[in-house]
């Protein structure tokens, strides 16, 4: 393959942005290709690295180590792939190693686990198989069916109310794609998505050449998903945000469902996001980058409503289904956690043979427990939050940095055994639905019963043999769930996202409820929301009531254009942390110096300013935003800036995120 090199350039998962050159070993020389993953050497370490390209003789006069051993006998990473993981460094500014490390299967090493059981069938609705498209279904349809014959890319938002029928769009077009010998890739926002839409791609499909990729699969298992993909044994890939790099052959279409989740950005280095990656993906393979929701993100919605052929509404469900009423309670004043109104509504509904879905997001059975007498709250030693209290093994645990410990009896600061637990989550809202409807069976689902084998699928597939009525959990209910029988949807705390000070938290807030508001009435019996508040004069509530997305979309836009907020300017957080909050306030004002002293007038800087979460897994945290229009040159220059001025502080560290989602 390469007998006529000598030296490979490698790039390894180090902060260091460029490649190390090693030598081909005579008995590999023959196998190692452009995107091979070999072991080498790294100082006293042994790391994986990715080959990049080769040289005849490197440059300077130095020992060059050779590559100890190759990894795969067939290269994982094809030029396509070298490409996307090239931009991605370049637009996100992260060593090329540090994105190809997260872009490829974990480590094969050991036996495979016992292959993970496929959803069951039989507990997810039957629906009309490949029914007639409505028209403006059609419409979307045809325009990439044209797009797919003609091999040419096209990036098209598909924004319909829920229930309207996007994934029957999806199925089509997918179905159109492998009629042409194409195929394609399915982005889904989070693993509780996955079991219901899984059945209906592989009851139109096939399940064996469609493959679903998550978090419970080995290394092994993820690793024998990749190869197939890229030998062309698979038709159809789903999974979640880093599904986006699997080597499909011939791809023709990438489908982002609930394009507008923030699951879809990576929260830990590199902060890349995936459906940019998609977007890249498609257009330099000619492919169709099909995104749905009903709740689009702001930005998204903003630039597609203003180019012609990327903007697609569907306004109506099928069979002219109603979308449900929606009933705003104002819970000021009432001591209670779960008002009349809802109670009366889930009992009434359940009575009938019908069942409910209630959302709260949060997990634990209280935010936080507090003394009566001094007021005393118990707090993460890590991390600048209240320690969250769970119910089983009454302990109080992080939810941030996993610390956890058994919730105290009396209080510390005064000796005090008058201890309240403040606020309310998933755990407490259960027991009060069980002791209040006597009889009435209840599924949880939040990261606290989701973490066994089954997880998800075992839970979902419970609710829908209608062996439970109710299904309780935090965000992972609201989004992408189709249950006919489900009539009553109940939304408690639905204010609570709108006190994060964050310029997306009404945004956040309105797509949550909607999602959660479409889980009713989607059968033939009409459904109803109930909606707890606090702050019931908020715009985003009557905006609800009416199921007015664009409206509310109007007001958002209009208050970031006047703040010059995404997607009029976009923004740059750069995040100074220190174990000692001396050094980190030091290291983020010297980093502003720098930056205003050598780039002055190319944006708007503000702060420092302690981060939303000061202190985070014992590190304290300044923040620094930049607004303004950042060219790739400049983000570099940016990055070496910031760098360099926190490099003057020892044990301080500099991290960035290019157009971060969230400010925490």
């Amino acid at each position: 393959m390469c007998s006529n090199k000598q030296y490979a350039d490698i790039a390894l998962p180090v902060p260091l942005d460029r490649f190390f050159t090693y030598g081909l070993p005579a008995e590999l020389i023959d196998d190692i290709g452009t995107g091979s993953r070999v072991r080498v050497r790294f100082g006293r370490r042994k790391l994986t690295g990715y080959v990049v390209g080769f040289v005849d003789k490197p440059e300077g006069d130095f020992k060059i180590r050779d590559i100890e051993k190759l990894v795969d006998r067939q290269p994982l990473l094809n030029d396509e792939l070298l490409k996307l993981a090239r931009w991605i460094s370049s637009y996100y500014v992260h060593p090329l190693g540090e994105v190809l490390r997260v872009m490829l299967p974990a480590s094969v090493k050991g036996k495979p686990r016992k292959r993970a059981r496929g959803a069951d069938e039989a507990s997810f609705p039957l629906e009309i198989e490949a029914p007639e498209l409505h028209s403006q279904q059609s419409e979307v349809f045809e325009v990439v069916r044209g797009h797919l014959e003609r091999g040419e890319y096209a990036n098209i938002l598909l924004h319909g109310i829920t229930g309207s029928g996007k994934t029957e769009v999806y199925l089509r077009a997918i179905s159109e794609a492998l009629k042409m010998g194409k195929r394609a890739l399915v982005l889904i926002p989070e693993i509780a998505l996955i079991p219901q839409l899984t059945v209906r791609f592989t009851r139109r499909f096939g399940s064996s050449r469609v493959a679903v990729l998550h978090s419970r699969l080995t290394g092994a298992q993820r690793h024998l998903i990749w190869q197939s993909a890229a030998a062309g044994e698979l038709d159809v890939v789903i999974g979640p945000r880093s599904a986006v790099f699997v080597p499909m052959k011939e791809l023709g279409i990438i489908v982002v469902d609930e394009q507008q989740d923030i699951s879809f950005k990576q929260h830990e280095k590199p902060h890349y996001h995936a459906v940019d990656a998609a977007d890249f993906r498609a257009r330099h393979l000619g492919a169709v980058l099909l995104m749905g929701s009903a709740t689009p993100s702001l930005i998204s919605y903003s630039r597609a409503r203003k180019a012609d052929g990327r903007y697609f509404h569907l306004g109506s469900r099928p069979l002219d289904g109603e979308l449900p009423k929606v009933q705003i309670v104002d819970m000021r004043g009432k001591k209670e956690a779960l008002s009349e109104e809802l109670l009366d509504a889930l009992e009434s509904r359940v009575s009938r043979g019908e069942q409910g879905i209630v959302l709260l997001n949060r997990r634990g059975h209280a935010n936080f427990i507090q003394c009566r007498k001094c007021g005393w709250i118990d707090r993460c030693p890590n991390c600048s939050i209240s320690l969250t209290y769970h119910s089983r093994g009454s302990s109080l645990v992080c939810h941030y940095c996993g610390f956890e410990k058994n919730a105290a009896v009396k209080c510390p600061q005064c000796g005090s055994h008058k201890m309240r637990r403040a606020g309310m989550g998933t755990q407490r809202i259960e027991i009060e639905l069980a002791n209040i409807l006597r009889g009435v069976r209840i599924a949880r689902m939040d990261l606290d019963t989701t973490s066994g084998a089954g997880g998800h699928a075992d839970i979902l597939e419970r609710f829908g043999r209608h062996e439970a009525d109710i299904l309780l959990g935090t965000q992972m209910v609201a989004k992408g769930h189709h249950y006919p029988n489900v009539t009553i949807v109940g939304i408690v705390a639905a204010d609570s996202g709108l006190n994060f000070p964050d310029y997306t938290a009404s945004e956040r807030t309105f797509q949550l409820l909607q999602q959660a508001s479409g889980r009713a009435g989607r059968g033939a019996r009409k459904g109803k929301v109930i909606v707890q508040t606090y702050a019931p004069e908020h715009p985003i509530f009557s905006y609800l009531v009416e199921h007015d997305f664009d409206r509310f979309a109007e007001q958002e836009l209009a208050l970031r254009s006047e703040l010059k907020y995404p997607p009029v300017l976009d923004f740059i957080l750069l995040t100074v942390s220190s174990r000692s909050a001396e050094k980190a306030r030091e290291a983020s004002g010297r980093m502003k110096d720098a930056l205003e002293g050598g780039l002055s007038g190319k944006f708007h800087l503000l702060g420092p300013a302690p981060a939303q979460l000061y202190k985070l897994r014992g590190r304290f945290r300044y923040h620094i935003i930049l607004k303004g229009k950042f060219a790739p040159a400049l983000k570099k220059t940016i990055v070496e800036t910031a760098g360099e001025a926190v490099s003057e502080i020892s044990s301080a560290d500099l991290e960035w995120n290019v157009e971060p989602v969230g400010f925490y």
